[in-house]
């Protein structure tokens, strides 16, 4: 995938430009997530967190400032996606930048212990982020 100077996620036929970022024991919570990234919190035995962890994503905006309209959606936003993988065994906390909330919850969502959580958001600074857990797969 071709990278540009541009900022904010930049969209391509091959999907978004993802920078990856690991939590590790020595990260600082609360941290500020990019738009898009993809994070993956290494477990304790590898070196992450051994206490709850609080991932916080980036403010939105409308284009003027102004109330939300279809038309002034902040396009750093506007369909943006990422993830969050936890390796550990300690459930973490994604939060939505000042008073946006995820899925309609102003305290975030749970990241717990061995999830992915894959999030995105509209570019509406009124509109929740939306979060999805999926568990990880049982051995067989």
């Amino acid at each position: 995938m071709a990278f540009t100077t541009f900022t904010g996620p930049v969209r391509s036929l091959n999907g978004f430009a993802v920078p990856i970022i690991y939590v590790s024991s020595t990260s600082v919570s609360p941290l500020a997530i990019p738009a898009g990234a993809s994070v993956v919190i290494l477990s304790a035995a590898d070196g992450g967190p051994a206490t709850e962890f609080t991932l916080v994503l980036p403010l939105v905006t409308t284009t003027n400032g102004g109330a939300f309209t279809i038309t002034n959606a902040d396009p750093a936003y506007a369909g943006v996606r990422g993830d969050v993988l936890n390796y550990g065994a300690v459930a973490h906390l994604l939060k939505g930048n000042g008073s946006q909330p995820v899925n309609e919850n102003a305290a975030g969502a749970v990241v717990a212990a061995g999830t992915l959580v894959q999030w995105g958001g509209n570019g509406n600074p009124a509109a929740p982020w939306a979060a999805v857990a999926s568990a990880l797969c049982a051995n067989k």
